[in-house]
């Protein structure tokens, strides 16, 4: 950390020529560019602040003192290699009432969820925060702009927002969205363990409710476990599905998935059937829907039946 010299030592009652305050002013700039040394999306003096107050989410910059930034006490960060001056209150709220981030569906209602926390910068806002649900967004063009979408970045302000405005991860934060139209957020008591103060891609590894369907009929008694983390632009998927009593379900066998895949790809991962017979197969998205996982046995048999345990899992492009 570099030690800030001022050039020129005034004293009180004592007339100073605008030059040398000048001076000093341009020691504290070239001060805060050398503590901006580190990578982009590092706070100098600041802090990412969750709360939720009747039931709505804020997400706040604070300085290490626990204030709002000001022009005395400001709190600093390298975007796009400039050092920006956060030196008043910074903060965005989502209310409840919506699905943001569609962190209130089937698959993640009650589910505690990892958000990322940006900032990003225009000329005309300045310095604007936002958190999302995807750790991998650099530009604006990157965030879905529906707040029901799973790519949506909540940012504070975006009158005036461009494509290419850049944004920079600076932190994590874990939040709970309740299911059905109250979609009421809620806060863990926050430890260095689900508050991240430091650029961070990846979340941790997660639960989301496993919804199983199959191409014709329906279960009656099934078990699913269903983990994921995502890491940048992946998703890993780690799943447990015992059929106990499949009902009237035939055909092939569809699991819900946490996140939509960009692409339609044709083998994600694999799975192990645990019966007696061992059989393999292929944990993929099911055709042209590329949110469902289906699970097929490479002998091209999907058949159905109770008591059957499928162990595996499988990676994705979000």
């Amino acid at each position: 950390m570099p030690t800030l010299t001022y050039p020129n030592t005034f004293v009180n009652n004592t007339i100073a020529e605008a030059d040398e305050v000048n001076a000093n002013f341009n020691a504290i700039s070239t001060f805060a560019n050398r503590a901006f040394s580190a990578p982009e999306g590092f706070l100098f003096n600041g802090k990412i602040v969750p709360s939720v107050a009747s039931n709505n989410l804020t997400i706040a910059i604070k300085t290490l003192a626990g204030t709002n930034p000001s022009s005395t006490d400001p709190v600093y960060c390298r975007i796009n290699g400039v050092v920006r001056t956060i030196s008043s209150a910074l903060s965005v709220t989502k209310n409840a009432g919506t699905n943001w981030c569609n962190a209130g569906s089937s698959e993640l209602a009650t589910k505690e969820i990892d958000y990322f926390v940006y900032l990003g910068y225009n000329a005309t806002d300045g310095v604007v925060i936002g958190f999302s649900r995807i750790p991998y967004g650099s530009q604006y063009s990157e965030f879905s702009t529906t707040s029901t979408n799973e790519k949506y970045c909540a940012i504070s302000t975006i009158t005036n927002a461009s494509s290419t405005d850049y944004y920079n991860v600076i932190g994590r934060f874990a939040a709970t969205l309740s299911a059905g139209a109250g979609y009421t957020w809620t806060v863990p008591t926050f430890t260095a363990i689900n508050l991240v103060q430091k650029p961070i891609f990846e979340t941790r590894r997660l639960t989301s409710v496993g919804t199983l369907s199959a191409s014709s009929g329906s279960f009656t008694t099934t078990t699913v476990v269903l983990n994921y983390q995502i890491v940048y632009s992946r998703m890993h998927v780690w799943t447990s599905i015992t059929i106990i009593n499949k009902g009237t379900a035939t055909g092939a066998l569809w699991e819900n998935l946490p996140f939509t895949s960009s692409l339609q790809q044709t083998c994600g991962g694999s799975v192990g059937e645990v019966a007696a017979t061992g059989y393999m197969g292929n944990y993929l998205l099911k055709s042209g829907v590329l949110n469902v996982a289906q699970i097929a046995r490479y002998d091209n048999v999907s058949a159905i039946v109770d008591t059957y345990n499928w162990i595996g899992g499988g990676t994705f492009t979000i």
